[in-house]
């Protein structure tokens, strides 16, 4: 069954008290900071507007059975509720894990202190870096967080309760309203308080927000009842589980953080890292109001949010990864930004969907648990997010782990799971049906979705082994260290197939893609470091495309929906830049297109770097995306067209732009 509240959402705003159109007095002197000014034209505009009534995300009630197995469940019901970004489940009667808040009878969590971030709830839609607040104890936080809620909601007017009692479920106001529009109407209130003070400034409210606390170090809430199926701590042990193939032990990924909340202590707008899913458990205390945004409006929304603060953009490119700005859902809906709204309570679970983006607040002192998760449906999203993360000049993002190891370990599983059946397989027993007995996975899916992703990091890492090679560059074999983790310098990614090291740095490495964007130093001193070789990452790709094709062969026609999964997610293309020297996607792959009508359709969009006419292209630089007829290379630049004789005008080149420079170094 789908909770529908939403009806709640078309509820007209008409009774609502308007809000006074003044300027706060703090304010009222000429701002110099042109987003502060901005963001003050925009308040007034706010405190005009009608404000929009967010729809609700669905919620979710799973019999005893379904709740028993947690990844199954949200497989079943993800094409409901991934559109909306976020969705509720309420565990049935008698299912909720035996939580509360973390135990604090050890010394370690009882004693040890964490730092929490300060918050200006009245500039969080400012984009301003939070400062460090008060560090505590897990018990003075939460008398902090009791006397804080008690003091705002005792000065302004707001129900001491943080949740309703019998006298507001009985208010003779909301008769004939049911219980959940009643709750709905009472969190209302205290919503609509936290955009007033948001979106008008009227005054200072300071809080800390105490998250990200290792539970390893200050106590799981689960520790109470570890055998439960929603057991954070073992989340990542689970059958569907892609991330327990890595091996690794990640605070917040694999193990879960706790969120210690208090009155209005914000979580701002952001997506999990390499667009994971996420799952959050509400243990105790005060309610959540949770907004989401699904993967469909998050362009849309991050252009919303480059508008509403240029400046900071321009000061700062990664703003959006650094979870300090929370623009309000109604402004997010005005541009066309699909936002969804729900308020989790106490033993009510939140999943995220891959690339959402997600925000909202606490009304009160609570405490929450959460932790990622990735399944097969997941794959194509932690592409497409290492892809956006390496596509952004001056904005980066650190990957947590390398994507290509994730799928070089899937990849082995399913090859050393036939190899181990290879009995069964000479008796004449089908390759489908050994995996789908012997692995978790809908193998129908898992082999498609797993050949689409590893033909892709395969056909790209050949593509630019065989440029460094052309360039010089040496190469030797070694061994992957899976503990360091060492990140690209230039894109903060996490390189497995292979890494460059120049022996003037030698605590840097680079992917590939940036072995020329480090350092200025001679070809010489660079080297390509080799963890999979040539011959086994083929000899690989060759396994998994027959055992892919068998699986294909046992099963219905893909579903519309399954085709749209595996097929190569849409990329836009930016315009052709002169800037850098990195290889983008988009080019690897029309480098290596055999259709010729296909290429030709795609080259008449494009236009050459040196005359600007867009007939006849053939050769695209491999650096910096740009265009170029053979006639123009050559009358530009003899060396790049000695090298395209040299190896046929069909093959990939660097244009003279892009070549390394004397005196340019990146340090």
């Amino acid at each position: 069954r789908v909770d529908t509240v939403a009806a709640m959402a078309t509820e007209t705003t008409s009774a609502r008290p308007k809000r006074a159109h003044r300027v706060p007095k703090r304010l009222l002197a000429e701002p110099e900071d042109r987003d502060l000014a901005k963001a003050i034209k925009n308040s007034i505009k706010q405190q005009k507007r009608i404000v929009r009534s967010v729809p609700e995300a669905p919620v979710f009630y799973p019999t005893a059975e379904e709740f028993q197995n947690p990844l199954s469940y949200i497989a079943k019901i993800r094409n409901r509720a991934e559109k909306f970004g976020i969705c509720k489940i309420i565990p049935p009667e008698g299912c909720k894990p035996k939580t509360t808040f973390p135990r604090t009878d050890h010394n370690r969590a009882r004693t040890a202190k964490f730092s929490t971030k300060r918050q200006y709830v009245n500039h969080l839609q400012e984009g301003k870096i939070f400062k460090n607040g008060d560090k505590y104890t897990i018990g003075e936080y939460m008398t902090y967080a009791v006397e804080n809620t008690a003091k705002y909601r005792r000065e302004h007017g707001l129900s001491p309760h943080t949740s309703p009692g019998p006298e507001e479920l009985s208010a003779p106001q909301d008769e004939g309203c049911t219980v959940a529009e009643k709750k709905l109407k009472f969190y209302r209130r205290v919503e609509d308080e936290f955009w007033r003070i948001v979106e008008t400034n009227p005054e200072d409210v300071v809080v800390d927000y105490a998250n990200d606390l290792n539970s390893s170090t200050y106590g799981s809430g689960f520790e109470h009842d570890p055998d439960h199926s929603w057991n954070f701590n073992k989340f990542h042990e689970h059958p569907l589980s892609l991330l327990k193939e890595l091996h690794l032990t990640i605070p917040g990924l694999t193990h879960p953080w706790l969120y210690l909340g208090s009155m209005f202590t914000a979580f701002c707008w952001h997506t999990e890292d390499h667009f994971l899913y996420s799952v959050n458990y509400m243990h105790d205390g005060a309610p959540k109001t949770w907004y989401g945004i699904p993967s469909s409006s998050a362009d849309k929304f991050e252009s919303a949010l480059k508008e509403s603060m240029p400046e900071r953009f321009r000061e700062s490119r990664d703003l959006l990864y650094q979870l300090i700005a929370l623009l309000s859902p109604s402004y997010c809906l005005e541009q066309g930004v699909e936002v969804f709204h729900t308020v989790q309570e106490k033993g009510e679970v939140v999943v995220t969907f891959p690339n959402a983006f997600h925000g909202g607040f606490s009304h009160g002192l609570n405490c929450a648990e959460a932790v990622n998760f990735a399944v097969p449906e997941w794959l194509p999203y932690g592409r497409q997010a290492l892809e956006k993360y390496h596509k952004e000049r001056g904005s980066k993002r650190n990957a947590v782990f390398a994507h290509d190891q994730l799928l070089w370990s899937l990849c082995y599983l399913m090859a050393r799971t036939a190899s181990k059946n290879a009995k069964l397989l000479e008796q004449g027993k089908n390759i489908f049906d050994v995996l789908r007995e012997t692995l978790p996975f809908d193998m129908y899916k898992f082999a498609r979705i797993l050949h689409t992703e590893f033909s892709k990091s395969v056909r790209e890492e050949t593509l630019i082994r065989e440029w460094l090679k052309r360039a010089g560059l040496g190469f030797r074999k070694v061994a992957y260290d899976t503990e360091a983790g060492q990140l690209c310098y230039v894109c903060r990614c996490m390189p497995f197939f292979s890494s460059v090291k120049c022996s003037e740095h030698p605590d840097k490495i680079t992917c590939a893609k940036h072995a020329f964007f480090q350092c200025n130093c001679e070809v010489a001193k660079k080297e390509v470091l080799i963890t999979v070789n040539d011959a086994a990452m083929q000899q690989m790709a060759v396994i998994v495309e027959r055992i892919a094709t068998q699986c294909d062969a046992q099963c219905q026609p893909l579903s519309p929906e399954t085709k749209k999964l595996v097929a190569e997610p849409a990329q836009k293309q930016e315009p052709p830049t002169r800037e850098g020297s990195a290889i983008s996607n988009g080019q690897l792959a029309a480098s290596q297109s055999k259709d010729s009508t296909s290429e030709s359709r795609e080259d008449s969009k494009k236009k050459c770097a040196v005359c600007g006419d867009g007939n006849s292209l053939r050769l695209q630089c491999m650096s910096c995306d740009n265009y170029y007829h053979a006639g123009c290379v050559d009358h530009h630049s003899q060396k790049a067209s000695t090298e395209i004789d040299n190896q046929g005008e069909k093959k990939p080149f660097v244009c003279e732009f892009c070549a390394p420079k004397r005196g340019e170094a990146k340090y």
